[in-house]
């Protein structure tokens, strides 16, 4: 895959992370037997504004952590010069 494509797909990924994480959040701090709970209720009441607040801090943290396992997976594995049975 060429490089800006593989830079556009990070990216798009990133971004829909980043806005899809509000909603898991609320559903799983929501789950069943967790409706009056706590968290949920504060979850609900903040979901506006974690719509707004949580993709500008979630999304920058998938993309970084996108590009940094196709770094790794482009590198391939790891050569090692020493035979496999041979210790430290």
């Amino acid at each position: 895959m060429p490089r800006y494509r593989s830079l556009l797909f990070r990216f798009i990924l990133a971004v829909a992370i980043g806005i899809a994480f509000p909603f898991l959040e609320l559903a799983w701090k929501c789950r069943d037997g967790a409706q009056g709970s706590e968290a949920c209720v504060w979850g609900k009441a903040y979901l506006p504004l974690s719509l707004w607040v949580e993709p500008w801090i979630i999304a920058p943290i998938a993309f970084l952590l996108l590009t940094v396992l196709a770094r790794l997976r482009a590198r391939g594995p790891r050569d090692d010069p020493r035979p496999p049975n041979e210790e430290l």
